[in-house]
Order: C-alpha cells, then structure tokens, then sequence
C-alpha cells in the first residue's frame, strides 16, 4: 500500500495527464469549428458572388464538418464536454450547412 506522499504525487501527475488530454480536445474541438467556419463563409460568398462551386472546395467542407463531428463525439465519450453542449455545436454546424445546401 502506498503511503499518503506517493498517493499524492500519483493523483497529481494523473491530474496533470488528464487536464492535458481535455486540453487537446477541447482546443482541437474550437480549431476545427473556426476552420469549419470560415469554409462556410468561403462558400457563401461564392454563391453570392454567382459563381461555380468547385467539388474539391464542397469535399473540403464535408471533410472537415465529418472530422469535426467524430472528434466531438470522441470528447462526449471521454466526458471532456457534455453531451448536450456536443448536441448544440453538431447543430448548429448541421444547421448552417443545410442553409447553403451542400
């Protein structure tokens, strides 16, 4: 059995383990919105500005919405987020990718 110093020093290295892996996420999480993002805003503004959308650029947001999708499906399952806040950001990307109908 461990005495009082060494179970002290374990809790705070796996602590210290811990806050780094739900950092990872959570930064990779607002990264990939932010990406995701301005890939809709590119979009948007070509079909404003009438012209063709390229099927690399349409693959490109999907890709990324998918990624984007899985990671913070990843987060809920390692309970870095919770799950109704997971809901609220899948939706709200849902959302604005079905408005420009991709």
């Amino acid at each position: 059995m461990m005495n009082k110093k060494q179970k002290n020093r374990k809790i705070v290295q796996q602590n210290k383990r811990n806050r780094m892996v739900n950092r990872r996420y959570s930064s990779t999480i607002k990264s990939l919105t932010k990406l995701c993002q301005g890939k809709i805003k590119n979009l948007t503004t070509l079909i404003k500005q009438d012209l063709k959308l390229s099927e690399a650029s349409i693959l490109d947001a999907n890709k990324i919405r998918n990624t984007l999708t899985s990671f913070i499906d990843k987060a809920v399952k390692k309970q870095v987020i919770q799950k109704n806040t997971a809901a609220r950001k899948k939706s709200k990307i849902s959302k604005i990718f079905q408005k420009i109908k991709i």
